[in-house]
């Protein structure tokens, strides 16, 4: 059963109005998923598209970047540590831990689909941007949970290969 209540930031002007931003997001996300598959493309569509983003992503804001400490800078923004309610919660020179305690695009979700598998399902290639974001670094990124998944919260693992 997925669990997806924010905790903090609950009537923060800022925070509620990047979260309804990202729920945005989420319902173009779901919808044009939706489209594609019912289209007859794979799932692979969404990771290729995703893998895309990272690709992006890594080049206009991590390229270069060799250092967990300068990464962690640049990944913590707003949206992550607020909207996201993202905590790190282990941090040495070789690793970064992080856990996010809500997520707005499966708040979208939620309000579009019961199918929690599915959400599970493209949740996961949501994540192939920061898996390919990481690779550009010349890093991993493992996903220990999934708020998706039912895991009540979602735990990112950057980690130097």
């Amino acid at each position: 059963m997925i669990i997806n209540e924010p905790k903090k930031y609950v009537g923060d002007y800022a925070v509620d109005s990047v979260r309804g931003a990202y729920e945005n997001r989420g319902r173009w996300y779901y919808y044009l998923v939706k489209e594609g598959l019912e289209s007859g493309l794979p799932l692979d569509f969404v990771r290729d598209a995703m893998r895309e983003a990272g690709k992006f992503q890594y080049e206009s804001r991590f390229k270069g970047m060799t250092e967990i400490d300068e990464f962690v800078k640049e990944f913590m923004t707003f949206g992550v540590e607020k909207v996201n309610e993202g905590v790190i919660t282990e941090q040495d020179e070789n690793h970064v831990k992080i856990d996010l305690g809500y997520c707005p695009l499966v708040a979208a979700w939620q309000k579009l689909t019961d199918d929690e598998e599915y959400m599970a399902k493209i949740c996961d290639c949501c994540m192939d941007m920061d898996r390919a974001m990481a690779e550009g670094l010349g890093w991993k990124m493992e996903l220990e949970n999934t708020i998706a998944s039912g895991c009540g919260k979602c735990t990112m693992c950057f980690k130097k290969k």
